[in-house]
């Protein structure tokens, strides 16, 4: 506590004198839903990085609009699915587009976010001694150079390698990329894009827009207008924000074949999971059982991704395992974040049969917490097994 204390004291310290500076970060790599490339902040960045975030968001995202929904309170992936269903549902909208903005985290320019940056500051209402404080940590994190100094490497090494070189920020053009993995990252791509919002609002007037992050849908009743409204955005992040759509992950199709969005297939009244989201737990289940019994599940189909073989080193422990209340509690959080994205589609017959049928030699340790099969939780004879 005193150390954490300490901490706390010698960054707010540095943040009033204006002298803060970012430390070096860990770098790995993760396949939660995909191969990506994670720079996460030291303690220290962190709590700098919530303070900063703390402090602007309020002001500044009142001027986002509504149908932003990514990285913001009350506004997540069922907040965005609700309300693509919602547009769907509208006779006005018989057709969709659906796009992505093409490696946006590694693409984005650092001096172009600090000239968004600088309107935002100054829409603030603080003193001019807050409002300096406030620029001089924005600008140092979003000035760092994640590789500079040259991070730690954690977790599979050889994951790293994998990485493409276009979506690596070991291989980015000077002030090119966020870090994917910062809060401040995940801020700032809202202010880097509120200009393409706020262009496709008020210029292009399109009623049925949203994004999250860099996943964008408008809707509209003529294929070939949308098209052209879709070129009219691609423009724009080239122009303005040196970003560009991925040619390959634009479709556009009518509403009622359904929508590939934020790991849900959205129709008009209903929708359901994708067959991906299925096989990672599919996979997460089997690799649970193997760490029981490795025997009957062999080592070669686990999944080589997630957290668990860090812990199970730092633990030092290896299968076969003994099934404790910490290694329980670990497997109901995977689980449950799974039927946390299954209860907002329509699963119900799938939550079912993933507890009854799925879940295979690891249901004895769990129960389903409602008729409606919504999470499970652990049986308390479990709970009060020996460590």
């Amino acid at each position: 506590m005193i150390e954490i204390s300490g901490i706390v004291s010698h960054l707010a310290h540095d943040i009033y004198a204006e002298n803060y500076q970012p430390g070096k970060m860990t770098a790995f790599a993760v396949q939660d839903p995909k191969l990506r490339e994670i720079f996460a902040p030291g303690f220290r960045d962190r709590l700098a990085q919530q303070w900063l975030v703390s402090v602007i968001g309020p002001t500044i995202e009142r001027a986002w609009i509504d149908d932003c929904f990514s990285n913001r309170i009350g506004r997540g992936t069922h907040s965005a699915i609700g309300r693509l269903q919602r547009f769907m549902r509208m006779p006005s909208h018989s057709h969709y587009c659906r796009m992505d903005i093409r490696s946006f985290f590694p693409s984005i320019n650092r001096h172009t976010l600090l000239t968004h940056w600088k309107t935002e500051l100054a829409r603030l209402s603080y003193p001019v001694q807050t409002l300096r404080q406030l620029d001089a940590v924005a600008q140092k994190i979003n000035l760092q150079n994640p590789i500079h100094p040259k991070p730690a490497l954690s977790g599979n090494l050889s994951l790293l390698k994998k990485i493409p070189p276009h979506k690596s920020l070991f291989h980015s053009q000077p002030n090119v990329g966020l870090p994917i993995g910062s809060l401040s990252s995940q801020f700032f791509s809202n202010v880097y894009l509120n200009p393409l919002d706020q262009f496709v609002k008020h210029q292009l007037k399109i009623r049925g827009y949203l994004r999250y992050v860099d996943d964008i849908i408008i809707l509209g009743n003529e294929p070939k207008k949308l098209l052209e409204q879709m070129r009219h955005i691609n423009q724009f992040l080239g122009d303005r924000l040196q970003l560009q759509l991925h040619p390959d992950k634009t479709v556009l199709q009518r509403v009622d074949q359904g929508a590939n969005f934020l790991r849900y297939i959205a129709f008009p009244h209903h929708s359901y999971v994708r067959e991906r989201t299925l096989r990672a737990l599919r996979s997460s289940i089997y690799y649970f059982n193997y760490l029981f019994d490795p025997d009957r599940f062999p080592h070669g189909s686990k999944p080589h991704r997630g957290s668990w073989p860090q812990w199970l080193a730092l633990h030092q422990l290896a299968p076969p395992l003994k099934a404790s209340p910490a290694i329980l509690k670990r497997m109901l959080a995977t689980l449950n974040s799974y039927y946390g994205q299954l209860i907002h589609a329509d699963t119900y017959h799938l939550r079912r049969k993933i507890y009854h049928e799925m879940l295979g030699p690891i249901k004895r340790y769990f129960l389903p917490t409602d008729a409606s099969y919504s999470q499970l939780h652990i049986k308390q004879i479990w709970l009060f097994s020996p460590l």
